[in-house]
C-alpha cells in the first residue's frame, strides 16, 4: 500500500457517529461519550435495539438496524441471531385460597 492508501484506511477505520441513546445523568462514567466509531454500538444502543427487535421484529429487522445505527449488515444479522435481551418476569405471591400441606 502507498502511503496515501494507508491514511485514506485509517480514515475510513476512525470515521464516527453521534450516539442516537445514551444514559441520562453521569451513572457509571458513561457520559463522556458523545459518539462511537461507524460499525460499533453503545451499550444504552446495543439494547435498545435488540429490545426493539424482540417487540417488534417484523419492523426491526436487521436490515434496518445495520441501516439506522451504521453497521455491517453481517454484524446486525449476528447481533439480531446470537443475542437477545434480559426477559425479566415477576412471579406474584401466593393467592390466600391456595391450599398448603400441614404436618398434621
Amino acid at each position: 500500500m502507498t502511503g496515501d492508501a494507508v491514511v485514506q484506511t485509517l480514515e475510513q477505520e476512525t470515521q464516527r457517529r453521534q450516539l442516537k441513546l445514551s444514559l441520562p445523568g453521569e451513572p457509571y462514567g458513561f457520559c463522556d461519550v458523545s459518539d462511537v466509531p461507524k460499525g460499533k454500538l453503545s451499550l444504552v444502543e446495543a439494547i435498545t435495539a435488540l429490545n426493539n427487535h424482540k417487540n417488534l421484529p417484523e419492523t426491526w429487522t436487521a436490515e434496518k438496524l445495520a441501516q439506522e445505527y451504521a453497521l455491517d449488515p453481517k454484524d446486525a444479522k449476528a447481533l439480531t441471531d446470537f443475542f437477545f435481551p434480559f426477559d425479566v418476569r415477576v412471579i406474584s405471591k401466593k393467592p390466600e385460597e391456595t391450599k398448603q400441606i400441614t404436618e398434621d
